[in-house]
């Protein structure tokens, strides 16, 4: 008997990671409207969304939902399952909007039924209800805090801006001796100010608009933003499933300017109908030409 392989595009592999390196941090994962969205970075222990859990993403400890659709969500809790098989000994913590938070309890016990597991067994993950404009830090990387924010989808959707956060020293110390400063920290002066700065600004799925009403996000050294349509004429199909479409994200990119600090603009999620070649083609074609450099393509 011959087995005939069956045939199929690569493009559209959900465990096929893409990488993009950064000088501290690498994003690893995958993004394809509909089929799958998932990002990983190692060295922040996080992840944001998980449309698939690949293995590589066990070791993490903490998941940022951007909003409930499956190809973004339906892998949270066999994250949480494969750990505990596993016998992870630290629980991970799963930030979840809280417009979608009961639903999201609901759905966990209803799944944990389905499998089996007995009311009495029943136990409920590390669940944490965020709420946009409330900044948080993560549970096990106190240097990390994050700004969570409203972009507009066809359901309720949250963005996330990842800060470090650091100590700096005031200005009228920073011409102390070493000595000096030993001395004003032992008599309890406070010498110190909090800092933020941005690492990376995850928009999730939104309408272009999103990148413009949320333009802190371009402070960001790397922002990830969807680019579900390219073609001409689907601009309007893109504003009614709440999508960025390629000519939007290039008229805000022309309005933000190219002094923005922003050096990186990671593409991603387009749809499925479209092949490698068609996506790179388009989006070099219709991207401003300043912008082309800093341009990533999650493929």
């Amino acid at each position: 008997m011959k087995i005939t392989e069956p045939s199929h595009n690569s493009t559209h592999n959900a465990l096929r990671q893409v990488a993009v390196e950064q000088k501290k941090w690498n994003l690893h994962g995958f993004s394809i409207s509909g089929l799958s969205t998932y990002f990983q970075i190692p060295e922040l222990d996080l992840c944001v969304d998980m449309g698939e859990c690949p293995m590589s993403a066990l070791s993490l400890n903490h998941v940022l939902l951007t909003h409930s659709h499956g190809d973004h969500s339906r892998c949270l809790m066999r994250h949480n399952s494969l750990r505990r098989m596993m016998q992870n000994p630290i629980q991970a913590v799963y930030y979840i909007p809280e417009a979608v938070y009961e639903l999201a309890v609901d759905l966990i016990r209803a799944e944990t039924m389905f499998e089996g597991v007995s009311e009495e067994r029943f136990e409920l993950p590390r669940l944490e209800s965020v709420k946009p404009g409330e900044r948080f830090n993560l549970e096990y990387r106190k240097d990390l805090e994050i700004f969570p924010f409203n972009v507009k989808h066809s359901i309720p959707a949250l963005g996330y801006t990842v800060f470090y956060k650091k100590k700096k020293l005031k200005k009228e110390y920073i011409s102390c001796e070493t000595e000096e400063i030993i001395r004003l920290k032992k008599s309890g002066v406070e010498i110190t100010n909090d800092v933020r700065e941005p690492v990376v600004s995850f928009m999730g799925d939104c309408l272009g608009e999103s990148l413009w009403e949320e333009r802190h996000i371009w402070d960001s050294p790397v922002v990830v933003c969807e680019c579900t349509f390219l073609e001409k004429d689907e601009i309007a199909m893109a504003r009614k499933k709440g999508h960025t479409h390629i000519e939007h994200l290039a008229q805000i990119l022309s309005k933000v300017g190219g002094n923005m600090a922003c050096q990186c603009i990671v593409l991603t999620h387009f749809s499925m109908k479209y092949s490698k070649k068609q996506i790179l083609d388009l989006v070099y074609k219709i991207i401003p030409g300043e912008f082309k450099e800093r341009v990533k393509v999650f493929l």
